[in-house]
Parts: structure tokens; sequence; C-alpha cells
């Protein structure tokens, strides 16, 4: 049985691909204001800042993420991480993608400032690389 988009909390996810060393970090939140208020959204962090730096590609509902137009073309790498993120998000324990090795960490915070945590190293170790510079 599929789990419920309600039981996908809003938040930050890394998906890590250790045969390659190679990870993405999606958030999932909903618009407090404007045109979208009520609305969740997906986006993947584009930049170095893990608190700004993402873009919004696609609505997360009850039926699945819909990747937005714009995104959507032929071979559309937009749409393979949206499917890819509602494959592991919904049926962890099925994901054809955690049984082939993926891994998936939660954001968390830094043991010594409290910042967030989106690298899959820093999460493991529970402090970021700054920190961890300074002890």
């Amino acid at each position: 049985m599929m789990t419920q988009v309600s039981t996908i909390l809003n938040g930050k996810y890394t998906l890590k691909n250790p045969a390659t060393g190679q990870h993405k970090t999606f958030k999932i939140h909903t618009k407090q204001r404007g045109n979208l208020k009520g609305k969740r959204i997906l986006s993947l962090l584009v930049g170095p800042d893990n608190m700004n730096s993402y873009r919004g590609f696609a609505f997360v509902n009850d039926d699945g993420i819909k990747v937005w137009s714009k995104y959507c073309t032929e071979n559309s790498v937009w749409q393979k991480y949206a499917n890819i993120l509602w494959d592991v998000l919904t049926n962890y324990d099925n994901s054809s993608y955690i049984k082939r090795g993926l891994q998936l960490f939660k954001e968390a915070r830094c043991i010594r400032c409290n910042r967030t945590l989106t690298h899959p190293d820093s999460i493991e170790m529970g402090i970021g690389p700054e920190c961890a510079g300074k002890i």
C-alpha cells in the first residue's frame, strides 16, 4: 500500500548514489503567500546556500508530483528527479531505487551552530564543514 502524500513532511531530503558519490538535495515546502498560497512546492538545491539556493520545479499533491510545464521536455531530468523522489518517499521499503543502493537523508542540524545540514557526510557526522574545521 502506498503512503499518502500527507505523510510526506515538508523539509529537505538528500538522495545520494554511493556508487558515484553524487547527491541531490530537494526541499518540499508549503507556500505561505501569494498566488500559490497553500500549494506544496518541490525545489532542487542549485547553489551553495542550503537555505536559499533552491529552484522550484513541481507541485506535490495527493496523487504525485506534477512537474511544471516549463520543465517538461523530452527526457526531462526534472521529471526523473520527481519520479525518483516520489517513489523513495512514498514507497521506501519497496523502492527499486533504495534496493539498488540509493540512500535517503532527511535534513539535520549541526550540533555546534544549529544550522541546517543537507550534505550526506555532514548529516552522518552531525556537524557542518565550517564547524568541524573550528574544533
